[in-house]
């Protein structure tokens, strides 16, 4: 029976292991970034094969999705998130927990070239990535907080690009990057090769909260836009069956 036992946690161990590697990307929350001309495809309204009106479009610069899966957040791109595209790196995420995110036509203009820039755009948390230790670290935007602009002024709409200085830091985490991703890896988006950033929000959000997740590159060549919400607080019944599970593992030793 010992023996069992053993080989029956083993399995778990390994069922459990093979879970947190792999990529599941739950539900997709993407947004319209409100932001296409009338023309048909690349411009268009929706957000996967699409970049911002009158920008280079190709799979390279594509921005296609946000994903929620429990608390861990997800995007997807064509563009790699790591190294980048032709001198243009990628920017922060911001998350807006107030609904009230500026974007689209209600975007400020404001700047022309990379500009810092005292508009917070309606965003509460900044999330650095920092693509050498793998590590994020979570901002809380507060009064007097500043922002950085793109660098092209043809799609101010896309901002903000990175957060820049004056907020108070939550905490630094680990997040995990994916890249040459298939299309079947990414619940069907298109263009064949595929990366994916994934932070876990519990870091610093609470249960239950909604919230609206943004992402540009340097150049705001795409403008990637999300909304979502938290995962709820468990139920008493799930937790009653996780004590009784507990409470079940002496028993199982002194019968054996």
């Amino acid at each position: 029976m010992k023996n069992i036992m053993k080989l029956i946690l083993i399995f778990v161990f390994i069922f459990m292991v093979g879970n947190c590697m792999a990529l599941e990307l739950g539900n997709n929350i993407t947004i319209e970034d409100k932001v296409y001309s009338s023309v048909t495809g690349w411009y268009g309204q929706q957000e996967d094969q699409e970049v911002e009106p009158g920008c280079i479009a190709s799979q390279i610069w594509d921005l296609e999705g946000f994903f929620i899966n429990n608390n861990t957040l997800t995007m997807v791109g064509g563009y790699d998130f790591k190294d980048g595209h032709d001198g243009m790196m990628s920017g922060d995420i911001f998350i807006d927990t107030d609904l009230n995110a500026s974007y689209g036509s209600f975007n400020d203009n404001t700047g022309s070239g990379e500009v810092i820039v005292s508009n917070t755009f309606g965003y509460e948390y900044a999330i650095q990535l920092n693509f050498d230790t793998f590590k994020y670290t979570v901002y809380q935007i507060i009064d007097g907080v500043t922002t950085v602009s793109i660098f092209h002024n043809i799609n101010q709409e896309s901002n903000p690009w990175k957060y820049n200085d004056g907020g108070i830091i939550v905490g630094q985490y680990d997040f995990d990057f994916y890249e040459n991703l298939t299309n079947n890896d990414v619940d069907g988006l298109l263009g064949d090769n595929h990366y994916a950033t994934s932070i876990n929000l519990s870091n610093f959000l609470g249960p239950d909260q909604q919230f609206i997740s943004h992402f540009t590159m340097e150049c705001g060549n795409d403008n990637l836009m999300g909304q979502g919400t938290t995962t709820p607080v468990p139920e008493p019944a799930s937790c009653i069956l996780l004590l009784l599970g507990l409470f079940s593992i002496p028993f199982i030793k002194k019968n054996n």
